[in-house]
């Protein structure tokens, strides 16, 4: 009999989750973005923190006077060195909602901006920014599902979503001439 109650618990808690799983997620189980050839997820490459750090990247060359003919930072070549340093986080979250593929962590903007030979500052008050003189990523949401990368001063953070926007994150880009 107790091998019966048992069975019988562990059939029953195996179809609880097996329903969990499938009806809680959505389709994100059987609707997710999918890896290319390279093992890299496309959807990312236009997403909002590659496209701010190749903008911001851009703008502060083109404020030190650098000029190049062809364009050093790709928003693809972002996006995998962001996916290079660990996906996996985001891989879970997609099952539950597939444009979870498109979160970048603050964690990983910094990496990469160090990896491009930037350093980054992180301030508490946006009205410290000066627009002529300054190039900051700035993470921006007005609900608990909508977040935003934006760059300063070619954005408008502080209005992005109207007047429900609130700034977390302030990354100010300084080159850093020892690793460039």
């Amino acid at each position: 009999m107790k091998k019966i109650n048992t069975l019988l618990r562990f059939y029953f808690v195996s179809c609880v989750t097996a329903l969990f799983c499938l009806i809680l997620p959505g389709c994100g189980v059987f609707n997710t973005y999918q890896k290319n050839s390279n093992g890299y997820y496309e959807r990312h490459y236009t997403c909002c923190g590659p496209e701010a750090l190749a903008k911001a990247f851009r703008l502060v060359d083109q404020r030190a006077g650098v000029i190049y003919k062809r364009a050093p930072y790709s928003e693809a070549e972002i996006s995998r060195r962001i996916q290079d340093n660990g996906i996996k986080s985001k891989e879970f979250l997609s099952l539950f909602n597939k444009e979870a593929i498109c979160i970048t962590w603050p964690s990983e903007i910094k990496e990469v901006a160090e990896q491009y030979g930037f350093e980054i500052i992180t301030l508490k008050e946006f009205e410290k920014l000066d627009p002529e003189k300054d190039v900051a990523i700035v993470l921006v949401h007005s609900k608990i599902d909508n977040y935003h990368w934006l760059v300063f001063p070619i954005d408008d953070p502080q209005y992005y979503y109207g007047m429900n926007t609130k700034i977390d994150k302030i990354y100010l880009l300084k080159k850093n001439e020892q690793k460039r």
